[in-house]
């Protein structure tokens, strides 16, 4: 059986949600990125999309798993004007030497552009991922999201039986 780990990072908590969805599919060990920059009221949030706008990292709190010992490691992020969240581009350099050849990349979005978080997410590791998934806040928000993330996961092969 493959060993797999799901990590995410989460402002709002959707993305949150999504992976927590994801983990108990692929009966996976989850991590949460925890930004240690301060990103919940309103000014900070527009610091957080220049932030990922100008492509800068941000210092996050230490990781609990050995990513080395993972099969498939699945990495969401909420998409902040245009690209990743800093503490998700912070995760992906600070770790790409670790991951190993099977990525999984999820985001949630308010509209579009995950397709450029995922070329500059597999940029920096270096690798393409085995599948992509993208769902918008308002899909996660309202619970419509569960039966196409089992789909995806299945056509991928992930599901475990």
């Amino acid at each position: 059986m493959k060993k797999i780990l799901v990590v995410y990072y989460s402002r709002t908590g959707v993305t949150k949600k999504l992976a927590l969805s994801i983990a108990q599919l692929l009966q996976a060990d989850i991590e949460e990125i925890i930004d240690t920059k301060k990103r919940l009221w309103l000014l900070w949030y527009i610091m957080a999309g220049r932030d990922a706008a100008l492509k800068k990292q941000t210092k996050i709190q230490k990781i609990i798993h050995d990513i080395s010992t993972y099969d498939i490691v699945c990495i969401g992020t909420p998409v902040w004007d245009f690209t990743m969240s800093a503490a998700i581009r912070t995760y992906l350099t600070n770790y790409e030497h670790l991951l190993p050849d099977s990525l999984v990349f999820f985001c949630t979005q308010a509209s579009s552009w995950a397709e450029t978080a995922f070329q500059e997410m597999a940029k920096i590791v270096g690798k393409r991922p085995t599948t992509t998934m993208v769902y918008t806040s308002k899909e996660i928000l309202k619970d419509k999201y569960m039966s196409a993330i089992q789909d995806q996961l299945a056509s991928a092969w992930l599901l475990r039986e």
